[in-house]
């Protein structure tokens, strides 16, 4: 995939959809804000925790409350029971229900925000990579909001490094982390997209915002880099999105949380991805996928 596809320019009046794919932990809620700081864009964040059983688990950053009780996305809801009968936690946004209603209830989605918040860019950072296989689908059918994917990819120490934090077994994520960056690639092969970088983001957020706006047809403004300020009405995502600071980081923690043992791991692990390789990938997948003692 081209580092940089500018998208076809659109006269139409669909609403536009940003979506972000990527792993966990990668920035994602980071981008949204940023993007969402402009004043012709709204972020909803992961919208496919709409219909999580959880109340917690899609709480809104506008009021903290679940979308049913939030002032903003309860208006959402009545606009999409009046489309397709169903309210927000009963919708098709994943891997459930037939194509033709996936496409209905997104459809139905997209145009709600759209209308409630009365902006015509917005942002989806669901992450998931299947989610975006259907929309790209429901997008070459001709639905009705054009859809702008971007891949946004972390370095695999700061990627292992949060996954060994959250429980997880080093060689395992890396693995998933291998297998999930070339299955993206393969799904987005041909298809109008921008890859974009934490690193590059975190520490260069001017310079890559302006990459990222300029592709969108947007011009960069002020207000990106002060989101405290303005309002955001993210569904789930980073709890960054609660806090007081707008100031960025580059989280290097991996650089002294990661033993030399573990840091050696990870880069073998992970080659293929540094060489950008997926014939190496195939070649080395079982030896690489946990089970497989890597150093007899």
């Amino acid at each position: 995939m081209p580092e940089v596809t500018p998208p076809l320019r659109q006269q139409s009046q669909k609403p536009r959809v940003l979506y972000i794919t990527s792993r966990g932990h990668s920035g994602s809620t980071l981008l949204s804000l940023l993007v969402s700081g402009h004043s012709q864009v709204v972020s909803a964040g992961e919208l496919k925790m709409l219909t999580n059983p959880d109340p917690t688990r899609r709480l809104c950053s506008c009021h903290r409350l679940a979308p049913d009780q939030c002032p903003f996305w309860s208006q959402v809801q009545q606009h999409v029971i009046e489309a397709v009968g169903r309210p927000l936690d009963q919708l098709v946004l994943g891997d459930d229900g037939d194509d033709a209603t996936f496409l209905r209830h997104n459809q139905a989605l997209f145009t709600a925000i759209a209308a409630v918040s009365g902006i015509g860019l917005i942002v989806d950072s669901s992450k998931s990579l299947p989610r975006l296989s259907r929309l790209l689908d429901a997008n070459a059918q001709g639905a009705d909001f054009v859809l702008y994917p971007v891949h946004l990819h972390r370095g695999p120490f700061g990627s292992m490094n949060s996954a060994r934090k959250r429980g997880d077994q080093l060689r395992s994520a890396a693995y998933n982390y291998t297998r999930l960056f070339f299955l993206t690639r393969e799904r987005l092969h041909g298809v109008q997209a921008l890859r974009v970088y934490y690193e590059r983001l975190a520490a260069q957020p001017r310079e890559e915002m302006a990459r990222v706006m300029e592709w969108l047809g947007l011009p960069l403004e002020e207000g990106q880099f002060q989101w405290r300020d303005g309002i955001r009405r993210d569904i789930h995502g980073n709890d960054m999105r609660f806090g007081h600071s707008d100031q960025i980081r580059l989280d290097q923690s991996w650089r002294r949380q990661l033993s030399f043992s573990q840091k050696m791991g990870v880069l073998v692990w992970t080659l293929p991805v540094r060489l950008r390789s997926a014939w190496l990938f195939r070649r080395l997948r079982l030896w690489i996928k946990p089970g497989v003692s890597p150093f007899p």
